[in-house]
């Protein structure tokens, strides 16, 4: 039986991840410092800090999904130094652990944030462009990834995950923040882009947690990964903020853009058919209005 450690097991995607890999017969084992907020199941659930965690605990682990990581991109920008201590020592400690027990593969969560204000589509090769602390400590360990393949011959892999929606989605984000001013009957706001885009709003490209949890198990399987190849994880489509609101229903309220924000962001998904067995199948407009007519009913 194939094994694997899920870190951040409390968070948005990983019940997801979990869900399916006992599905598929792997022995999980969940870790977090916090108790699960929707327990899976036949997963083994260790509340710790993985800094503290011996991995020795575990024998014959197979593989690692490192989703761990503090997330909140205004908290990072307020609180630099303090979350890249958290983030980046936490993974290299990680790997460093990972090498040690002989895991066979361990697969990084990044962003696409860091593609910053490079043209759309955005693909892998191009030039990284941070333009806040959370991204740059993505990027720093996407860097300690392919680092640590060259230097200890530990095989890592590295999905670029894009706009990430569906149950469990974290109250910060985009679509729980304006399904909450839904229901309490507030204006959703949404940020205006510059006088010369070709549209109002930013556009996002949106891709369902079920199908972000399929991809990060099919990179456990997949014989091509483990050289510290990035990976895009998205639908490859664009959808705007507005289509978005108008689909959730109620008032608008345009604001001005953010300087943290950029207008635009799409994958290029070729290196992801390349690497994956894999593709997205859920659409964000489609799923939001079934869940924002089951959510408002009940509300």
């Amino acid at each position: 039986m194939k094994s694997l450690l899920v870190t951040g097991s409390s968070g948005f995607i990983a019940p997801h991840i979990i869900k399916q890999a006992i599905a598929k017969d792997f022995k999980v084992y969940g870790i977090d410092i916090k108790d699960p907020t929707l327990p899976v199941e036949g997963c083994t659930y260790i509340k710790d800090d993985i800094r503290n965690f011996d991995l020795e605990k575990i024998n014959n682990l197979d593989y690692i999904i490192h989703l761990a990581f503090v997330t909140n991109i205004p908290f990072t920008i307020n609180e630099p130094v303090s979350t890249s201590d958290d983030n980046i020592v936490m993974t290299a400690d990680l790997l460093n652990k990972a090498t040690t027990s002989k895991v066979k593969k361990f697969i990084f969560s990044s962003t696409a944030s860091l593609y910053g204000n490079n043209p759309i589509p955005w693909k892998e090769n191009m030039s990284s462009d941070p333009i806040e602390p959370y991204s740059w400590q993505k990027l720093s360990c996407e860097y300690l990834c392919q680092m640590w393949t060259k230097r200890y011959g530990t095989k890592t892999s590295i999905q670029r995950l894009f706009q990430v929606y569906g149950e469990n989605q974290r109250e910060d984000t985009a679509l729980a923040k304006f399904i909450s001013l839904r229901k309490t009957n507030k204006p959703i706001t949404l940020t205006e882009t510059s006088e010369n885009s070709d549209c109002r709003t930013g556009r996002r490209d949106f891709i369902y947690v079920g199908d972000v949890a399929s991809a990060f198990i099919s990179n456990c399987l997949s014989s091509k990964t483990g050289l510290g190849e990035i990976i895009n994880i998205a639908s490859g489509t664009m959808t705007s903020m507005e289509e978005v609101a108008k689909v959730i229903g109620g008032e608008i309220k345009f604001i001005p853009k953010r300087n943290f924000e950029v207008e635009s962001h799409q994958a290029d998904l070729s290196n992801c058919y390349k690497y994956l067995d894999w593709r997205p199948k859920e659409d964000v407009l489609d799923w939001l209005k079934k869940f924002c007519d089951k959510e408002l009913k009940n509300a």
